[in-house]
């Protein structure tokens, strides 16, 4: 015990009991980092909007080889935004924290367990639950409540991810 008084002993067992406590990172931080993450690894993303009373609409994009494609009318174009611009925005994201992020729990999506949070933007107010696979920390979906009603879900695949033949 030479150095260790005893409240900081006590503060050493207690950090060790509860290492959440000790580390009381943002909960943001593991969205963040999770989207960093699948835009830094080949994926297929899948989107249904819904806007209230209206007919669904889908939507795909593909992320392979550093290169965002999405398919627009049908046809498959590369998008103009540098796949680096994007990581680097979900970067600053860590810095600033433009969202306000809540673990609601885990559960099971497409027969795979992921940790479910709530984000709020701070500026829109526009709220969302996201979920990342527990398996490698990547992405797996997300639903999005608009304030008009309309709804976008999305959801993520990483396996056999090619980049598609551009029109």
């Amino acid at each position: 015990m030479s150095g260790q008084t005893l409240p900081g002993l006590v503060g050493l067992i207690i950090a060790m009991a509860n290492p959440l406590a000790a580390s009381a990172a943002d909960p943001c931080d593991a969205l963040y980092k999770a989207g960093i993450k699948s835009l830094q690894t080949p994926h297929h993303v899948y989107t249904t909007s819904t806007r209230s009373g209206g007919k669904p609409r889908a939507g795909e994009a593909i992320y392979a080889g550093g290169v965002e494609y999405l398919q627009l009318n049908g046809k498959w174009q590369r998008s103009p935004l540098p796949q680096q611009e994007m990581v680097e925005a979900a970067q600053e994201k860590l810095k600033t924290h433009p969202e306000t992020c809540t673990l609601v729990g885990d559960q099971s999506a497409d027969g795979q367990a992921v940790s479910v949070y709530k984000v709020r933007d701070k500026d829109s107010g526009t709220e969302q639950l996201v979920r990342i696979l527990k398996s490698n920390g990547l992405l797996e979906g997300s639903t999005v409540t608009l304030p008009d009603g309309s709804v976008v879900e999305t959801r993520y695949e990483y396996t056999n991810v090619r980049a598609p033949t551009v029109s």
